[in-house]
């Protein structure tokens, strides 16, 4: 099956290949070099002057080898996180990236024999010696010390810092992860609406979920989130804040109720199931677990409230599938109340 070809409406004779339609039909290819080679130029042809080694570059992050490694624990005076310490060698692949403040994270070398990607910590670089030619930093996770110690357990001078070069890897996890789901759940007989990015104020307020999810005339609205990135036993259900509409709270219209967000945590009412992506703990990015937007004070398969603010969701409740709350498949919750 060769590429779709259309003809240009306002010159009528000359057939445009179109990029979208030339990947799609290429995934029929037997030939899978073909096929990736089709999937390549379809990218290229999107954003033109780019290469492969460029994609390469923005969407994997650079992996620099650890010089050396002090597990001793302390926190600075002032400072809330404990730290352990690091150095990396500066070389003429990294030297343009590794500035003070920049961040990554620790990765098991096996990752690049084949094994499965996870993050061991985090990296922060503290100190660049231009001289040596030496990165120093510190190596951290959350707040508790217990999770540093358990994490630099794991972490050996053999391991890995994972560093970001152009700030797409976050973003391009995330669309990964949405494609992904929507995949899976369409497969599975469901029919799935993306929500837009942001909404013109002639057509509506925002929706403030990601998509929504429908089967046999039944409709729920679905947000998708990720792990902790410190502490990946935990979800991550933030959402930003927003001003205070102006006025007394009765006078609100509905939708300024609806997008007002006094604290970083999602509503209850604004979805009706959380999607969080398990990436960050398993690597595999078709891994997801679910649950439904009820309390657990009403329902036994509910989440925790957030702090003084009954309404919103805790941001960081625990998320283990099997424990009655947390669920492999959107079947498992699809019908819970």
């Amino acid at each position: 099956m060769g590429p779709v070809v259309a003809v240009h409406p306002r010159r009528p004779g000359i057939e445009v290949d179109l990029y979208l339609h030339t990947f799609r039909s290429s995934v029929m290819a037997d030939n899978p070099d073909k096929l990736l080679a089709d999937q390549f130029r379809a990218l290229m042809r999107r954003y033109t002057g780019s290469t492969p080694e460029s994609f390469v570059n923005v969407l994997c992050p650079i992996l620099i080898p650890i010089r050396s490694l002090d597990k001793k624990i302390f926190k600075i005076p002032g400072q809330s996180h404990y730290r352990a310490s690091f150095t990396i060698q500066v070389t003429n692949d990294n030297r343009s990236i590794l500035s003070r403040g920049r961040t990554g994270k620790f990765v098991p070398s096996i990752f690049t024999e084949g094994g499965p990607w996870r993050e061991i910590a985090k990296g922060r670089i503290i100190e660049v010696d231009a001289v040596n030619a030496i990165a120093s930093g510190e190596i951290y996770t959350g707040r508790r010390k217990t999770d540093l110690e358990e994490s630099l357990d794991l972490l050996t001078i053999d391991d890995l810092l994972e560093i970001d070069q152009y700030g797409a890897a976050a973003k391009v996890l995330s669309g990964l992860a949405e494609h992904s789901l929507v995949e899976q759940l369409s497969k599975n007989g469901y029919t799935v609406m993306r929500m837009p990015e942001d909404m013109a104020k002639h057509l509506g307020g925002y929706p403030n979920y990601d998509f929504e999810v429908s089967k046999e005339n039944q409709i729920r609205k679905l947000e998708v989130k990720s792990l902790w990135g410190t502490n990946t036993q935990y979800a991550r259900l933030i959402h930003s804040t927003t001003s205070k509409p102006q006025g007394d709270p009765s006078s609100w219209t509905k939708t300024q109720r609806s997008n007002y967000y006094p604290t970083s945590s999602c509503k209850f009412s604004t979805q009706d199931i959380f999607a969080v992506s398990l990436f960050l703990r398993t690597g595999n990015i078709q891994d997801f677990a679910f649950a439904r937007s009820v309390p657990e004070d009403i329902h036994p398969h509910g989440l925790p409230r957030a702090s003084n603010y009954p309404e919103h969701v805790n941001q960081n409740p625990k998320c283990t599938i099997g424990d009655g709350v947390w669920f492999k498949t959107i079947d498992e919750v699809w019908d819970l109340t």
